[in-house]
């Protein structure tokens, strides 16, 4: 698989995660004003918005390096993409389209 594919698809998951760590916070802020008294959670909300400011610099520096790449440089990375246990994700990784059937996948996170 071409290096450059790895890297963009690497640096698209660390840019939608800090927009959904951005979309959390905003979520949080109404509880999180009647909060701001206890410091330990006023520290902790703040650490939120650090990890979304990191999230998307990690992505925009993947995906430049991945821009300087030569588009024929290739890598076997089956056996990192083995070590990914969520199904979606690694599916993206790997660049393949998701399966048909989008029942619940082992080892997914189930959200309701």
């Amino acid at each position: 698989m071409p290096l450059r594919l790895i890297l963009s698809a690497i640096g698209d998951e660390f840019r939608e995660l800090g927009e959904f760590t951005e979309r959390f916070q905003l979520t949080l802020s109404p509880a999180v004003r009647r909060l701001a008294l206890d410091e330990q959670c006023h520290r902790d909300v703040q650490s939120l918005d650090l990890l979304a400011q990191r999230l998307a610099a990690l992505s925009g520096y993947i995906l430049e390096i991945s821009d300087l790449l030569p588009e024929d440089l290739l890598l076997d990375s089956r056996r990192a993409l083995a070590s990914i246990t969520l199904s979606e994700l690694q599916y993206r990784l790997k660049g393949a389209p998701l399966p048909q059937e989008q029942g619940h996948i082992s080892g997914e996170l189930e959200l309701f």
